[in-house]
């Protein structure tokens, strides 16, 4: 519960400022929710508000509340906003990007992670250890480049890596799904985009309809490369691990397998956590997508609140993944309260205008009744 003090009228003239559907997100504080939210529409301050409303109308504590933030500055606005509603009590609260939430289970299990002699690498190391990596390849490795700029490779292979660390795909997963495309392309029928792509349509010289066009071997030989590249992921991390390193996505796998591998382990943090909270959720990676899905997959309907912007799947280059949210919503369907902000309270209206143009054009959107 709230205490009494002068934060409460902060709270309260928070709470009277809120539109219609601000204050519905807020009021909403059992079971799944979904907020639909573009830029300047308040997310921080309906996030904030929500867990003043969970403290005055639910039986929990502070500590019982987690919120996870996609960055150390939204974690830093988001405290702050809390504190100006419910004073030294939002310190309870736990507000956390998703490296720092990970850092601090494995802070509380250090004898359990067995972590106490890594240290965090630094960018010279990792260099240094990518290019001894390519060092190792073999003389029919093909990454292996014996000429010219030999360690070509290495800016490749470190998105490769961290790709697969953010995600949490394996060697075997990659391998799969190469060969899974190269099945596709191999069965398009006729008239199809993949058939067109890659195979002759007509006589062309001497090659016939149905012949093969160069590019398809083109395409086959950079996906050898690919499942070549991500073979060495597990030595890659077996080196750093003898150099004694880690990087901070590796604290995110390991928090994640210990959620996977061991139930007793996690249901200590389910039981602590009874509310979760979630921002920016189309930027949310694979593997953090994961680990939100088995910290609430203790109940059939969990209190989980989630606030993404669909529309910024147009920004996808930077990562953002709206399927997050499509696949949100299709999980929790039948028990879903969804609210779209609209209301935008930070840029001009030609700016929106100018914007609305091109969202329009975005298919990836998810539909909300009304």
């Amino acid at each position: 519960m709230l205490p009494i003090n002068k934060y409460n009228e902060n709270f309260k003239k928070a709470l009277a400022a809120l539109n219609e559907n601000q204050l519905k997100a807020v009021n909403q504080i059992e079971g799944p929710v979904l907020v639909i939210a573009g830029p300047g529409t308040g997310k921080t301050q309906i996030l904030a508000a929500r867990i003043g409303k969970i403290l005055l109308d639910a039986d929990v504590k502070a500590h019982n509340i987690l919120c996870l933030t996609y960055t150390d500055a939204g974690a830093v606005a988001m405290r702050k906003r809390l504190f100006d509603f419910i004073g030294p009590e939002a310190y309870r609260v736990n507000i956390y990007t998703f490296h720092a939430f990970c850092n601090d289970i494995i802070q509380e299990n250090l004898d359990y992670f067995g972590k106490l002699e890594l240290d965090a690498i630094s960018d010279l190391e990792r260099m240094d250890l990518f290019q001894k990596l390519v060092d190792s390849f073999d003389k029919d490795h093909p990454l292996k480049r014996f000429r010219g700029e030999v360690y070509f490779e290495v800016k490749r292979l470190q998105h490769l890596f961290s790709a697969m660390k953010r995600e949490d795909w394996s060697a075997e997963l990659i391998s799969q799904k190469i060969d899974e495309h190269i099945q596709l392309i191999a069965d398009a029928e006729p008239g199809t985009e993949y058939y067109k792509t890659y195979r002759y349509a007509r006589k062309s010289g001497e090659n016939m309809p149905g012949d093969w066009k160069p590019k398809f071997a083109e395409l086959k030989e950079n996906h050898e490369k690919l499942r070549a590249a991500a073979r060495e992921f597990p030595k890659y991390q077996q080196m750093m691990r003898q150099m004694g390193r880690y990087d901070y996505d590796d604290m995110i796998l390991w928090v994640l397998n210990a959620f996977k591998n061991d139930p007793n382990f996690l249901l200590n943090y389910q039981e602590r956590y009874q509310y979760v909270l979630v921002d920016e959720y189309q930027d949310t990676s694979g593997s953090q997508n994961e680990l939100i899905h088995l910290l609430i997959s203790y109940w059939d309907s969990p209190n989980i609140f989630v606030v993404g912007d669909d529309d910024q799947s147009i920004f996808r280059f930077q990562g953002a993944n709206v399927q997050n949210i499509q696949q949100y919503h299709s999980r929790y369907d039948r028990d879903l309260y969804q609210v779209m902000l609209t209301d935008n309270y930070r840029s001009s209206q030609h700016i929106l205008d100018a914007a609305r143009v091109l969202i329009d054009n975005n298919q990836e959107r998810v539909q909300l009744p009304g």
